[in-house]
């Protein structure tokens, strides 16, 4: 069944990061005026709130409260849980802001737990895919990676992180959907600073599920697109080309984008992609690209920007997921993706911020 798709148009990207400095003066200001003893104290107290939202979304609280008003004694019912001990976890929640709580112990969603329903814009599979137990376990062992400079999936899985996904398949299923609600969210904000009118082909290398190619080709009805990844991967990409209506627009190939690159696209796209790489694979796998590229053709690559400054970041937290689970990935600064994208015969064209905490880099070839 074909989905009623609209896609926001967000504020210019000027406005909304005045917005997010003053956001983060504020959180600064409260840290400043705090304690220190007391501040540090409550930034370490943060894994309680992550595991918490965790179990949360596992549970799928949410979606069971909906538009209703739940006692802790049906929630507990209904997810067969230890009522005064979900009571707790729900109590902590409320007094985070996430859900509300009501007398006699009912509680109710607000706008930060209704992210965790199960709709479109939501970012339950996400949370689940981060505060998921085998995360837990790597970032047990942040220290062993600090110590040595490896990262720990292979000491904790016996194997690459993406090896061990291809392996389960539950835990696959999690992380395919994780990408899609990461995918959305970002899809939003690209489509608000970035126009695909010119392109006519678009191939999305490691595009998984495909729901950024499918957002792009409902606003773009003249373009073709190929959504290319490992065939575990693209599971679920034909469902969501049907939803979307693009079907007859779009093409799943199944591929190891180490070993060969779809030729025939205009565009290129790389989101999420370049950061679970080394140095090394990126240059690599850029050149290959490059290889495919038509005289006009150029690469988008989707990816947090590292500042070098000592601002709230995105891209530093999401580092150390990188230092802990990818050898040799991690989120670059600027001049690291400049290095990466001349060292493959490339050339930088331009950046463009989003109102995503993801800048779109533009690359073009050196002979344009």
């Amino acid at each position: 069944m074909q989905k009623n798709i609209k896609i926001p148009k967000y504020p210019p990207v000027q406005i909304l990061k005045v917005f997010e400095r003053f956001r983060y003066f504020l959180v600064w200001l409260s840290k400043k005026l705090t304690p220190a003893n007391i501040a540090i104290i409550e930034m370490a107290q943060g894994f309680y709130v992550a595991r918490a939202i965790g179990i949360a979304a596992h549970l799928n609280l949410a979606e069971h409260i909906g538009d209703k008003k739940l006692s802790i004694s049906e929630l507990a019912g209904i997810t067969n849980s230890h009522e005064d001990s979900l009571y707790r976890l729900m109590r902590m929640l409320a007094s985070q802001g996430v859900f509300i709580e009501k007398n006699n112990k009912v509680f109710t969603n607000n706008r930060l737990s209704k992210t965790l329903l199960d709709k479109d814009n939501s970012m339950r599979h996400m949370i689940i895919h981060q505060v998921n137990s085998i995360n837990w376990k790597m970032f047990e062992k942040l220290d062993y990676v600090v110590k040595t400079g490896k990262n720990v999936a292979q000491k904790v899985l016996g194997m690459d992180i993406f090896e061990y996904l291809e392996k389960n398949p539950d835990r696959n299923e999690i992380y395919n959907h994780a990408m899609t609600n990461s995918s959305l969210m970002l899809s939003y904000a690209i489509l608000s600073e970035y126009s695909f009118k010119n392109a006519n082909n678009i191939i999305d290398i490691g595009g998984g599920q495909g729901i950024l190619l499918s957002m792009i080709l409902t606003k773009y009805k003249h373009i073709q697109g190929k959504v290319f990844d490992l065939p575990h991967v693209t599971e679920g990409a034909q469902r969501i080309f049907d939803q979307y209506g693009v079907s007859n627009r779009t093409e799943i190939i199944t591929g190891n984008f180490f070993k060969s690159i779809p030729q025939g696209g205009d565009l290129y796209m790389l989101k999420s992609i370049i950061h679970n790489l080394s140095d090394d694979q990126s240059i690599s796998l850029l050149r290959d690209i490059r290889k495919v590229l038509d005289e006009n053709s150029k690469i988008l690559i989707f990816e947090p920007i590292i500042e070098l400054d000592n601002r709230y970041s995105f891209a530093k937290l999401y580092d150390i997921q990188m230092l802990v689970s990818r050898s040799g990935g991690k989120e670059r600064t600027l001049t690291e993706f400049e290095n990466l994208i001349k060292s493959s015969g490339l050339k930088l064209n331009r950046v463009i911020r989003t109102a995503a905490p993801f800048s779109i880099i533009e690359v073009i070839n050196q002979n344009d």
